[in-house]
């Protein structure tokens, strides 16, 4: 479902976000630091503090639906992926470069636009919960006359 190119950009440093819903249809959500695409193409392991997961895993947990929204400040380029539930674990110590390295690319992303890095220094990525997904519909989010499209 997500072949190299879009694994790419996936992976590269970004804003991204993830969406949930409860029962009654209300949303939540909280920022993501990193995201690994899985060698079959059709997972991806979102990371995220452990702190803003709480928000989240009750309505993972009930009803597992989940968006991922990714934007490269840059150039606003975006989409959005929509995906199932398939579980939550601990973060390992040995992922914690790999997250780094993407907020450090998102943080860079910002820089580039004006934003200085002290303006995210609030932002908590560590302890990480490691919540993986089953894509299931991608979008390009991209402004412009293709935005909504599926990719």
């Amino acid at each position: 479902m997500i072949d190299q190119q879009l694994a790419d950009f996936l992976q590269q440093g970004l804003g991204i976000h993830l969406g949930t819903r409860n029962a009654q249809l209300q949303p939540n959500g909280a920022r993501v630091a990193a995201v690994k695409v899985e060698e079959d193409r059709l997972h991806l392991v979102a990371y995220i503090s452990r702190v803003a997961a709480r928000r989240l895993l009750p309505d993972l947990q009930s009803n597992g639906q989940a968006a991922l929204v990714f934007g490269r400040p840059v150039d606003d380029r975006a989409c959005q992926v929509k995906g199932e539930f398939v579980s939550v674990r601990p973060a390992a110590v040995r992922e914690r470069p790999f997250i780094e390295a993407q907020w450090n690319g998102f943080l860079d992303q910002l820089q580039q636009i004006g934003i200085p890095r002290a303006a995210a220094g609030g932002w908590v990525t560590w302890p990480a919960l490691a919540i993986r997904l089953r894509a299931t519909e991608l979008f390009n989010q991209t402004p412009g006359p293709d935005a909504g499209a599926p990719l």
